[in-house]
Formats: C-alpha cells, sequence, structure tokens
C-alpha cells in the first residue's frame, strides 16, 4: 500500500519554510526624531555655555546615539557613571565663529547635556 506523499514530506517542507523565513534581513526601526523641546534645551544651554544670544545659534544636525554608558561620551574626572547603554543624540550647533558638538541623554528637555565640544 502506498502513503500519501504529503504527510511524509510536511516535516521537511515546514523547516525549509522556517529556515528561508530566518534568512530574511532584519530592518532596524528607524530612529525617533528628536524631541523640538530638547533641541530647544540645547540651544539654550549652548548659548548661555558659550555666552552667545540663542539666535545666533543654528542646528546643523541631530544624530541618535547609544552612549556607552551613562557619562553620554564625556566623563569627567573623579566621576562615576552607571555603566548601561543610554540613549541620547549628538547634536552638531553652528555659531557665528564656531561648531559645537552636543551629548545629550533622550530626555524630552534634555536634562543632562555633559559637554560641548568645539
Amino acid at each position: 500500500m502506498t502513503r500519501p506523499l504529503l504527510p511524509a514530506l510536511l516535516p521537511a517542507l515546514l523547516l525549509a519554510l522556517g529556515l528561508l523565513a530566518a534568512c530574511q534581513p532584519v530592518r532596524p526601526p528607524s530612529p525617533e526624531p528628536a524631541p523640538s523641546a530638547l533641541l530647544q534645551a540645547a540651544l539654550q544651554w549652548a548659548a548661555a555655555e558659550q555666552n552667545l544670544a540663542p539666535n545666533l545659534l543654528r542646528v546643523v544636525s541631530v544624530e541618535p546615539v547609544q552612549w556607552p554608558d551613562a557619562a553620554l561620551g564625556c566623563p569627567q574626572p573623579d566621576m562615576l557613571y552607571a555603566a548601561v547603554i543610554t540613549p541620547g543624540y549628538r547634536i552638531v550647533l553652528a555659531g557665528p565663529d564656531a561648531t559645537y558638538t552636543l551629548h545629550t541623554d533622550s530626555h524630552p528637555e534634555g536634562t543632562k547635556i555633559f559637554c560641548v565640544q568645539e
């Protein structure tokens, strides 16, 4: 007596489909845009830090970053920081005479702006 072919091949077919599905490329989620409150806070902070009027600064770029720790890429001497991946942004601002790079966390108001790199 002959057995039907489909039940005998079903396990192999399911395995092949599973392997094909596993080989599909995974697309990373698109980054969320920086909140406007964060950009305003960054502009205000940098203006005060550089003794400039905020309207003299403009946003050049905003890049989402996964900082390796809570120092946000700007460790200070004699400080300890949590060793956790910290989402945030690298914000580049242009002023009349220089470009400033700010490192922030992802808090909507940018409560942690640790350093300005010129």
